[in-house]
């Protein structure tokens, strides 16, 4: 086993000697620091202490079991034991680390430097400084390799290794075992799927470095291409957008004399939740904002670290501050950036944090004012509360911008992932499709426009969302998995704008219709029955003759007027019934209690209730916002009439009680009828077509 790996043992055992002798061990222990690319980390919680030290610890286990020479193995040994304490050390010691000029923010240069100062306060006569300059120049370029294939850093970075070959202190073969080794033991450390995905480009880059080929630097749009990987994996049509951003040949002129003077740190771990029109549009701001002639290398680490946080147990992106920023963005014009005047934002902005005074290495991030940041921490403990809208509706409206009405921020994943849930109703709609053209409306995650475009390869099938953030995951995964249907942001309360006049031969709205009743205030009030006929009548205008209307959605139950007796089995629950009376904002609950857990209210308030005691505390700050049933069979068939007109036949008209509410509340509650005799849930749910004669 190597020394190392028995000086981590031993500390691992309690014996904290070890580290008076070993300096590197010292400063990976010794830290208040957890500087680590949260890109590996999928939990915030998994970042326990000495996470640096523990990655050093598997960098050392790979290097011990290589098959490489022993002189190797010790040169690495040395290389891996100081390339990462940069990062750590006590706050003390990085204070001094900081004045003696160290560049602490580019991780390998500092520890570079902090090795080079270990050697000179040994005794002369015990120094190898042959050994100490390669140790030296490999702690310098470590990692770069792999930033390199990313397109962080530009090949001429790694001119420095060429030296020992040019030298004849290592043959070109030799050179090439030792880097190869060395590039193993820090990749597959990081993640071993990882170093099978780019062992070959490893071996390529490794080559030409070992023997002197000549490398052209990666021109500037491969280089951006490589930036944005992470990106065109979960569904960027880079191609398409690079040509279009592109088309003002000053942006690219600017950019890429950037790029070709610039290496950069932590871009894909910081940008790639932006889009690429984003990304461009924070380069612009860089380079306006910094003196951008002198910088030459760059740090996304601070963007990166202030864009996560721990929700609910994992790592997530803080979607507040991303919205801010991506509105911020939205109002910088790729002109104004490159030629004019910026407007004025008081709240928001680019940050450059100088890391030296030539301003050769900076920081980037983006700054809120300190009221933004209070609404910001507000808004992620209203999270939990109804309070959770207001938060909302206050942090939006302190930066300026109106949120999407249907944009669920921290729960946006959970949101889509259960608009993909209930296929079976689904499949039933799909059974419904008729024509070349569909349109869903509300499409959520995509679910329904899968199965229309499996069951009708030569429709057109259309998404159209009010949400600009499911329009972009949709687009998403429209690219990541070759999907034919398009998807457009657009109004449903006036389809004509986005697809003409009987133009439409089949639109589906899947429990969509209560989130338009809930959210889109219509003359100036929510939950206004308007919304729904809007809706109607637009779609209508929309459809072909003998074309169809789909709705699958809540239904209330006639007569409106019969009681229920809802008895809570748990007293407990009593106070989730209270907490939810003063809550709910569709209308006002009209109840009586008969005893301690017996209250008495009409069977509709009754069932909306039960919805969101069904779905339960985390769904509850959203639930208490909507009404999903908001028309009775009746009340329904009228509105279509009176909304449509004759030319409007309904062919189907179903209501049903959607299976899993009796399971699931039957351990809760007990419903019964005025008498005390016990009684089944009304309907929950409608499913209703309507044909346009021809």
């Amino acid at each position: 086993m190597l020394e190392s790996l028995q000086s981590i043992q031993q500390l691992k055992y309690g014996n904290k000697s070890v580290l008076k002798k070993e300096n590197w061990l010292n400063y990976l222990y010794m830290t208040e620091q957890k500087n680590i690319n949260l890109e590996q980390v999928q939990s915030l919680s998994d970042i326990r202490e000495h996470p640096v030290l523990q990655y050093t610890e598997r960098t050392l286990q790979i290097l011990d079991r290589l098959d490489i020479s022993l002189e190797h193995k010790q040169i690495l040994e040395d290389v891996l034991k100081w390339s990462e304490v940069a990062k750590c050390g006590s706050q003390d010691i990085r204070m001094e680390w900081e004045k003696q000029g160290y560049p602490l923010a580019i991780h390998n240069i500092a520890s570079a430097h902090i090795y080079a100062d270990e050697q000179i306060k040994m005794d002369f006569s015990d120094r190898d400084l042959f050994k100490e300059e390669v140790i030296y120049t490999l702690i310098l370029t470590h990692g770069l390799v792999g930033q390199y294939i990313r397109g962080e850093v530009r090949f001429q970075q790694m001119l420095p290794l060429s030296k020992f070959v040019h030298l004849k202190m290592f043959s070109p073969s030799a050179f090439n075992e030792l880097l190869y080794a060395l590039n193993q033991c820090i990749i597959e450390a990081v993640s071993p799927d990882l170093w099978e995905q780019i062992e070959e480009q490893v071996t390529e880059v490794v080559q030409s470095v070992s023997y002197g080929e000549q490398v052209n630097e990666y021109p500037f749009k491969e280089r951006l291409e490589r930036l944005r990987y992470g990106s065109i994996h979960k569904g960027e049509n880079f191609q398409l957008e690079i040509q279009q951003l592109l088309s003002d040949p000053g942006i690219e002129k600017r950019l890429s004399l950037f790029f070709h003077n610039t290496d950069m740190w932590y871009v894909e771990s910081a940008l790639s939740e932006f889009t690429l029109e984003e990304f461009f549009k924070i380069f612009l701001l860089l380079i306006r904002s910094s003196s951008s002639l002198t910088v030459r290398q760059i740090t996304f680490e601070p963007l990166m670290k202030e864009l996560h946080y721990d929700y609910k147990g994992k790592k997530s992106v803080n979607l507040y501050k991303k919205r801010i920023i991506e509105a911020y963005l939205a109002d910088l014009s790729m002109e104004n950036l490159l030629h004019h005047a910026l407007p004025d934002n008081q709240h928001v902005c680019l940050q450059v944090l100088a890391y030296d005074s030539a301003q050769q290495l900076v920081g980037v991030s983006f700054q809120f004012s300190k009221a933004g940041e209070k609404l910001i921490e507000f808004c992620q403990e209203a999270e939990k509360h109804p309070l959770y809208e207001r938060a909302i509706i206050m942090l939006y409206d302190f930066f300026g911008f109106r949120k999407d009405a249907y944009d669920r921020l921290q729960n946006e994943q959970t949101y889509l992932a259960d608009m993909n849930n209930s296929q079976d109703f689904k499949r039933k709609i799909v059974d419904y499709a008729v024509g070349d053209t569909m349109l869903d409306i509300g499409p959520g995650g995509g679910f329904l426009l899968d199965l229309l475009s499996k069951r009708h390869p030569k429709a057109n099938i259309i998404g159209i969302d009010i949400a600009s953030n499911v329009v972009a995951e949709l687009e998403k995964k429209k690219q990541r998995e070759q999907r034919k249907w398009h998807v457009i942001q657009g109004d449903a309360l006036d389809l004509q704008s986005y697809v003409g006049t009987k133009k439409v031969d089949t639109i589906i709205f899947s429990s969509i219709l209560h989130e338009m009743f809930s959210y889109i205030p219509f003359e100036g009030e929510k939950f206004n029955t308007k919304v729904v006929e809007q809706a109607l009548h637009s779609s209508f205008q929309a459809l072909n003759p003998n074309g169809r209307i789909i709705i699958r959605d809540g239904i209330m139950t006639d007569p409106k007027e019969t009681l229920r007796h809802l008895r809570f089995k748990n007293i407990t629950d009593v106070a989730f019934f209270e907490r939810y009376v003063q809550d709910f904002k569709g209308r006002n609950i009209q109840y009586e209690w008969i005893n301690e857990r017996t209250v008495s209210l009409p069977i509709n308030d009754c069932m909306e209730f039960l919805y969101t005691f069904t779905w339960g505390e985390e769904a509850y700050p959203h639930e208490v916002q909507e009404q999903f049933g908001y028309f009775t069979p009746s009340e329904f068939k009228e509105a279509i009439s009176q909304t449509l007109g004759e030319t409007a036949v309904i062919t189907v008209f179903e209501h049903y009680l959607q299976d899993g509410y009796e399971e699931h509340l039957l351990m809760k509650v007990e419903v019964t009828d005025v008498d005390g005799k016990s009684i089944g849930l009304p309907d929950s749910t409608c499913f209703i077509v309507i044909e346009k004669k021809g």
